[in-house]
């Protein structure tokens, strides 16, 4: 049976590959600023980021300035790969995000058409 299962949201790498492959995804999404990758993929990362950058404005929110700001590089440290990607998320993403108080749609996403291999449908998504 198929209880509480979301398909969608299955990437097949095994349950470590996948985190490993999911913080790699979200790493290149923060130093380049977009990725091409297929819609499965695209969706997945796309909640992972919304997550990411929703639990870090909330703490920005409910704790003063010092200790949000450990808090926040703590958070960063587990999530993100690369310290050049973290610096990038603390100093020039995040207060942005906290000016305008947003809590979701951190991605926009644009479907660019199909790969050539194997006619995978291609999405770009790029930090808003």
């Amino acid at each position: 049976m198929r209880h509480k299962k979301n398909k969608l949201l299955e990437l097949h790498t095994g349950a470590k590959k996948r985190d490993v492959f999911v913080r790699q995804l979200l790493s290149n999404l923060v130093k380049n600023g977009k990725t091409t990758t297929t819609p499965k993929r695209a969706k997945v990362l796309k909640s992972e980021i919304d997550s990411f950058f929703a639990n870090l404005v909330k703490m920005n929110k409910k704790l003063d300035e010092k200790n949000a700001r450990r808090e926040s590089i703590r958070y960063i440290k587990s999530v993100i790969f690369g310290e050049a990607e973290g610096k990038k998320v603390l100093n020039v993403l995040l207060p942005k995000y906290i000016q305008s108080w947003s809590t979701s749609s951190f991605v926009a996403d644009y479907k660019l058409g199909f790969r050539v291999g194997d006619g995978v449908q291609k999405i770009l998504l790029k930090l808003i």
